[in-house]
């Protein structure tokens, strides 16, 4: 049982999956192989080539929007926890005195 004990020991903070670096260096990747394959969707010789090309390259834009998705939500999700915390923090304090 969790209570208000100054003395209780409190695990660390665990940083927010949106602060992380990770996600958006993943992003930036998949968005570049994805424009790599197109560009070799263009460079391609013959009707296999440019089927091919054209796979990989939707497969790699699909996990860019993918990951942006995620990352947005969680982003978002974020500011949404920071709001609600500061909203409960001020309704705290004054409508304590009331």
């Amino acid at each position: 049982m969790i209570d208000k004990d100054p003395q209780a020991p409190w695990l660390p903070r665990v940083p927010h999956p949106a602060d992380s670096p990770t996600l958006p260096i993943y992003m930036v990747i998949f968005f570049f192989l994805g424009l790599a394959g197109f560009a070799v969707h263009g460079l391609s010789d013959g009707r296999e080539g440019l089927i091919i090309a054209s796979i990989v390259s939707g497969v790699f834009f699909t996990c860019f929007l993918i990951l942006f998705a995620i990352y947005w939500t969680g982003y978002l999700l974020k500011g949404h926890a920071n709001w609600q915390a500061e909203r409960q923090a001020d309704s705290d304090g004054p409508s304590a005195d009331r």
